[in-house]
């Protein structure tokens, strides 16, 4: 019998705490059992080949107000003490790039009755 029910190969895991990076995880009945190492293949039933792509687990906030504060808190602090990995940087999480060129007038005139005008 499989020691793990899911092995995440050889992504680069980053846990938001800014320790060190891993690369496996060993997942059983919904909850991650064991994380860095070299996880043998043939401790799982599946094997989900991650190929260096960056593994994240922890919460996505989407309504942040990190426009300024990421330029001197790169951990963007308060998020992470509640275990957020993901922030969406803008307006309330909501961006103007990319966008086309001829659109940026209009965006940046949208935003007039929500704040400041930036001209």
């Amino acid at each position: 019998m499989a020691k793990y029910d899911t092995i995440i190969k050889d992504g680069t895991i980053i846990d938001g705490t800014g320790t060190s990076r891993f690369f496996d995880i060993g997942i059983s009945q919904g909850v991650i059992e064991r994380i860095g190492g070299n996880i043998p293949s043939d401790q799982a039933g599946t094997i989900i080949e991650a190929g260096g792509n960056i593994i994240a687990p922890g919460a996505f906030d989407p309504h942040a107000h990190y426009d300024t504060q990421v330029h001197w808190d790169p951990y963007c602090t308060n998020s992470g003490w509640y275990g957020t990995t993901t922030v969406a940087v803008g307006n309330c999480g909501f961006g103007f790039m990319p966008c086309r060129p001829e659109d940026r007038d209009q965006y940046m005139r949208m935003m007039d009755g929500v704040c400041c005008d930036p001209r």
